[in-house]
């Protein structure tokens, strides 16, 4: 089975993300008869295959510039011997790629609503965060996404369309991917910037997470808790949220940012990592980084999601409101039971393993990904 994606490459770290078990597991997915290759820009040949996967990042510009070059281009790909997806790399639930539907097979998504109805729902800020308290009324107004290339306003399905919402899928999420310090995914160095634009010299600089990198939960902590975040730059229900999250944990900490080096430090001394709402529900790379931790992962609550694999549940992660009203409680209770909640750590941290680290992850992924093709 002969799979082409379209990818603008290592430029982004939701890019990195996916990309990353792709190219490093290329080998072992030809074992079992996937066939994968790369393209930068469009030509006839991409078509010819079994299936065509377009990366978001592919037409990131586009869906402001001019939307119908999109769906010129998805059209242009479609045979009528292959298949053509969308490989929507959004960190939140919310698609900004629902326009697409007509022209594809597949809409995918690391991240999807639970009950797939909400995408006929639209969404104040565009995201169910920002809608959240936008309708709660603590916030006045509602901006999207400050400084990024994207549509003022944002398709929802309705109700002549909902027949399109079995075409919206799961996909991956980072759990592949390599999250430890070492990892050149997430650091912002002068070699790093340069050296993603080279897909095949950065495709041999991947590693994967090694044994050491995992800190024992039930390793000796000093610190109770950990948040180091940015307050500013997001859309204004998420820079809310933040501000918000910070105000109320300074009683124990500062938020303020650390290097990279220490930033590792203290959360692998620390009993809690905070880790608020990102540019989407899951925080990417922090969740993963806590799970290496060891520590006892503290977030709002996610059960409306669906992603896989599916690391962050009510097994693993201890949850708080999303009005925030019972995040210090929870601290405290924390604390005070340290040795009951330890066990959140215990899990997150066997089922983050499981996956991402060693061959028997790597099958899995090459399973997940064939079945997500041929399916």
């Amino acid at each position: 089975m002969k799979i082409n994606i379209l990818t603008k490459g290592f430029l982004s770290p939701t890019s990195r993300g996916w990309l990353h078990p792709i190219v490093k597991n290329k080998s072992l997915l030809n074992e079992i008869g996937i066939e994968v290759n790369f393209y930068f820009k469009f030509s006839d040949e991409v078509k010819y295959c079994d299936v065509v996967i377009v990366e978001s990042r592919f037409v990131y510009k586009d869906w402001r510039a001019n939307k119908s070059r999109i769906f010129d281009l998805l059209s242009k790909l479609k045979t009528q011997d292959n298949k053509v997806f969308y490989y929507d790399l959004g960190d939140s639930t919310y698609s900004w790629a629902l326009e697409a539907l007509p022209y594809v097979d597949k809409l995918l998504k690391p991240f999807i609503f639970r009950d797939k109805k909400k995408y006929c729902v639209p969404l104040n800020g565009f995201t169910i965060i920002t809608d959240y308290y936008f309708r709660k009324g603590m916030i006045g107004t509602y901006k999207p996404l400050p400084n990024r290339d994207l549509p003022s306003t944002a398709k929802f399905l309705e109700e002549k369309d909902r027949h399109l919402l079995d075409k919206i899928q799961l996909g991956f999420n980072s759990t592949f991917a390599d999250n430890s310090i070492r990892s050149n995914l997430w650091k912002y160095d002068y070699f790093n910037r340069i050296s993603r634009r080279l897909f095949n010299f950065y495709g041999k600089m991947l590693g994967n997470n090694k044994a050491y990198d995992y800190i024992n939960p039930e390793a000796k902590r000093t610190n109770d808790l950990s948040c180091r975040i940015l307050l500013n730059g997001y859309s204004n229900g998420i820079d809310f949220h933040r501000k918000e999250t910070a105000k109320i944990l300074n009683k124990y900490i500062s938020t303020n940012k650390l290097s990279r080096e220490d930033y590792f430090t203290e959360m692998g001394n620390s009993k809690i990592v905070v880790s608020p709402f990102g540019w989407g529900e899951i925080n990417v790379p922090r969740d993963y980084e806590a799970a290496l931790s060891g520590s006892v992962l503290l977030k709002p609550d996610i059960s409306h999601l669906s992603t896989w694999p599916d690391i962050f549940n009510n097994d693993t992660v201890v949850q708080y409101k999303w009005d925030l009203s019972n995040l210090l409680e929870l601290v405290e209770k924390i604390l005070d039971d340290y040795d009951h909640y330890i066990d959140y750590a215990i899990r997150l941290q066997d089922q983050y393993k499981y996956y991402s680290f060693g061959r028997l992850g790597q099958e899995k992924f090459c399973e997940y990904f064939a079945n997500m093709v041929r399916n």
